[in-house]
């Protein structure tokens, strides 16, 4: 496994705390976030974002962390997964554009390291390639030359 570095040490634990409030265990499916090792695939998303984006994520992370401290009482991480959810709900439903955005942007790396996994695409019916059934199940798509 390649070292991590945009999700080390405390901003790690703050991101497996928001992945595992948006797909929490028993949910939608039984498997949650918390039951596999999103990190890395979550590095690699963000990894590849706007240099700017990337560098701006950790303030992002500890504006979650301390945010909830301010507005809930308690930082995001000493939260329950309930707890977690509800707060970050409160930014879904936000009057100000700046914190939907934060939970968009959250919920769209959480989502493509979860669904990423072949069992969890498998879930909702969705492929990668036609691979998750096995050898024969499926097909690489083709590739289409423009007609002369």
């Amino acid at each position: 496994m390649a070292k991590l570095t945009l999700f080390s040490g405390t901003k790690g634990a703050i991101m497996k705390a928001i992945m595992n409030a948006i797909i929490p265990r028993g949910g939608a499916f039984a498997p949650g976030a918390a039951d596999f090792d999103l990190l890395p695939r979550t590095e690699a998303y963000v990894g590849g974002f706007n240099p700017l984006i990337r560098l701006g994520f950790p303030f992002l992370l500890r504006y979650i962390e301390y945010g909830a401290l301010i507005r809930a009482g308690k930082r995001f991480t000493r939260m329950s997964d309930d707890e977690a959810t509800a707060y970050l709900d409160t930014f879904e439903e936000s009057s100000r554009y700046y914190r939907r955005t934060i939970a968009l942007a959250l919920k769209m790396v959480t989502m493509l390291a979860f669904y990423d996994i072949d069992e969890n695409a498998s879930l909702i019916g969705y492929t990668h390639l036609g691979h998750v059934g096995g050898k024969g199940k499926g097909r690489a798509p083709r590739r289409t030359r423009a007609k002369r």
